[in-house]
């Protein structure tokens, strides 16, 4: 039988999963210039993207965007997006709040968030920023998560 690891936990989940998100756009970027890479081998749109599993709409985009803007423009726009409903400013607000008022479950953080900032988010979406928060050990004990 083996034995649990030891893990230093110095550094909160969130902020793991907060730089988990920020490499996944060099992982996106280093795709497409080897997509790139391949139409300099003469290859065709359709063959590169295939072995992206991307569609060959997705592979003329990209051509596109290279064509247009070089490196720029396989770069994904830092304003695409939706834009969030609560500022960062907000969020840590939400986050104080759900552990010093102790809110355990989805609907209680969601009639929080509707009180506190007259927004309303859905129940999964809530589930997401739990566990974003770092909060799902608070929340394991209920099972509304």
């Amino acid at each position: 039988m083996s034995r649990q690891a030891y893990v230093n936990k110095d550094i909160p989940i969130s902020e793991i999963r907060r730089v988990k998100r920020d490499l996944e756009k060099f992982v996106l970027l280093y795709e497409k210039i080897t997509f790139i890479e391949d139409l300099y081998s003469d290859e065709t749109v359709k063959d590169s993207i295939k072995k992206h599993g991307k569609t060959p709409q997705t592979g003329y985009k990209w051509l596109k965007s290279w064509n247009e803007e070089g490196f720029d423009g396989l770069f994904r726009k830092g304003n695409s997006g939706r834009i969030s409903k609560l500022s960062d400013y907000q969020f840590d607000i939400l986050k104080e709040n759900i552990v010093s008022k102790g809110l355990s479950s989805v609907s209680e953080i969601k009639e929080e968030i509707q009180r506190e900032f007259g927004v309303t988010y859905s129940e999964r979406h809530l589930r997401r920023l739990i566990f974003d928060f770092g909060l799902l050990d608070i929340m394991n004990s209920n099972d509304d998560v």
